[in-house]
């Protein structure tokens, strides 16, 4: 698509369904919005031991959780109306990314997993209600499906001239690109080799397909990066969807880990292996994104769009 044509496209009205989209998307926050505003306000519905509910670092939890749901909000109004289309490029991107690493995972294996294991009568967590689990991530679920196909929707009509057209990088960062997607490529595949031995470790078949599942999305992620940086024309939405799914959920869930970890004085975080695969995930996926990025865009036009 030239520019003048992507220009021309900005500027007819954003179609009902797209719209309908970002409602949807926006209904599956209530009842994880709900559910935060009432513990903020001293409620322990759906908890067993009130108690944990005063922990500062989870009323704080809580609350920054609370805030990023109202962001998903201004995310799928922003990629369903045309004032969406006049932000900058990152402030668009960057969230929407993260939002894809933590909502997809949801979708395709948290979701089904925690279902399975619910019909299955596998005891929750001691601090929950056994409802609790399956409405927060049904709606995370709904969430990531709707906001999925708003932001695809939002890249046609934006930028489907810099997905569908190949534009090489200088000579002078191509040595720079190789490096950091061999950096990243390496880190991917630790981050699934890890990813499956932990699903292995646990003797659990729905812990081994969550891992199955996270192995399969860090292999993407690299996947789709090659070839991308190999500027082939062909394949490129594609390779783009991978690299950029894969890359989210390898950063999104290394970063909450790492975060998590770093600030509840009560974690008690898994198997070393499971740690692992998290961190390198985290470091994979941030310097695949780089990598993807760069090989995508190219230079000339298309970079400075």
């Amino acid at each position: 698509m030239t520019t003048s044509g992507a220009a021309l496209q900005l500027r007819t009205p954003v179609p009902v369904g797209v719209r309908a989209l970002g409602w949807l998307a926006a209904a599956g926050t209530l009842p994880y919005l709900v559910l935060k505003l009432l513990w903020l306000s001293g409620s322990t519905i759906g908890v067993r031991e009130p108690a944990f509910l005063s922990d500062p670092v989870i009323v704080v939890a809580n609350a920054v959780t609370f805030a990023m749901d109202l962001l998903v909000i201004g995310l799928v109004f922003a990629l369903t109306s045309r004032w969406g289309e006049r932000l900058p490029a990152w402030l668009v991107l960057l969230p929407v990314w993260v939002g894809t690493g933590f909502l997809v995972p949801m979708v395709v294996s948290v979701l089904p997993a925690t279902v399975v294991e619910v019909l299955s009568g596998t005891p929750a967590p001691e601090v929950f209600e056994p409802w609790l689990q399956p409405l927060v991530y049904g709606g995370f679920a709904w969430q990531g499906v709707f906001l999925m196909a708003a932001f695809g929707a939002h890249v046609v009509r934006r930028w489907s001239g810099v997905v569908a057209a190949a534009s090489p990088l200088p000579p002078a960062l191509v040595p720079l690109l190789r490096v950091i997607v061999a950096g990243g490529c390496v880190m991917a595949g630790c981050s699934a080799v890890l990813h499956l031995v932990t699903g292995l470790g646990t003797g659990s078949v729905v812990t081994l397909g969550v891992e199955a599942v996270n192995a399969a999305l860090a292999v993407a992620g690299a996947a789709g990066v090659v070839v991308l940086a190999r500027s082939r024309p062909t394949s490129r939405w594609a390779a783009t969807a991978a690299a950029w799914t894969g890359t989210a959920a390898m950063f999104a869930w290394g970063l909450y880990t790492v975060v998590i970890a770093m600030t509840a004085s009560s974690y008690a975080g898994g198997s070393p292996a499971a740690g692992a695969a998290q961190v390198t995930g985290l470091l994979g996926g941030f310097a695949l994104a780089v990598a993807g990025m760069l090989a995508l865009v190219g230079s000339g036009e298309h970079r400075r769009g």
